[in-house]
């Protein structure tokens, strides 16, 4: 729904109110995760201790619970990873957009679990910093709700440059066809961060049927 306004301030006081609904909403979803997926991680290793105390006389059984403590905390880490990537973006320092979204992908990928497919076509050319950082995050929440909301096995990331145009596509093949429109007419109404972003920078997102699954479009001229 677009915004309606009779003056500046009432301008500036719905921005706002925007953006702090935008704030409250990402700081939800990083609790959420802290609590479902970090904490949950750690919470296994109190027992892994309590454990290894009572087979302290079985070396066996020891060994045992080393491997899956070894096993486990890998996944520790790669939680602590995925957080931290989302707090701060790596790469967008390169002059490079398409240097920094190739690597964002690969750091993203779930080997076994998830597949990210990185293409560009067009001649690359250099675009604000601000607006680099915001597509690069557009990008990376993309790809994170294929995986997370989608159940995505793939994601396609498409970078298509033309003069003073950049066209971005973040395909995937998660959702089913029965469901897609309505989860389609749902991100159309939502104020979200990636609607905030976009309309910051002068960008266009929308949502479309895919091949099998949800295609982001991103529309940006500069």
């Amino acid at each position: 729904m677009p915004i309606i306004v009779t003056s500046r301030k009432k301008f500036d006081t719905e921005i706002s109110k925007r953006a702090a609904e935008i704030c409250d909403q990402i700081i939800l979803e990083m609790g959420a995760e802290l609590h479902d997926d970090l904490i949950q991680k750690l919470s296994i290793f109190r027992l892994y201790i309590d454990r290894l105390e009572r087979s302290v006389h079985d070396p066996a059984e020891t060994e045992t619970l080393l491997i899956n403590m070894r096993t486990d905390f890998e996944g520790v880490i790669q939680s602590v990873r995925r957080i931290s990537r989302k707090l701060l973006p790596e790469h967008t320092n390169h002059d490079s957009l398409n240097t920094s979204i190739n690597l964002l992908c690969k750091s993203l990928e779930r080997p076994g679990l998830g597949n990210i497919y990185f293409e560009t076509t067009g001649n690359e050319e250099a675009i604000p910093p601000v607006s680099r950082i915001y597509l690069y995050r557009i990008i990376q929440e993309l790809i994170h709700n294929a995986f997370k909301h989608s159940s995505a096995w793939h994601v396609w990331v498409r970078l298509k440059w033309k003069a003073k145009h950049l066209s971005i596509e973040v395909e995937d093949d998660g959702s089913g066809f029965n469901k897609i429109s309505e989860f389609i007419e749902r991100l159309r109404k939502k104020n979200n961060t990636l609607k905030l972003r976009s309309t910051v920078i002068g960008a266009i997102i929308s949502y479309h049927h895919g091949e099998k699954g949800l295609l982001a479009r991103i529309e940006y001229d500069f």
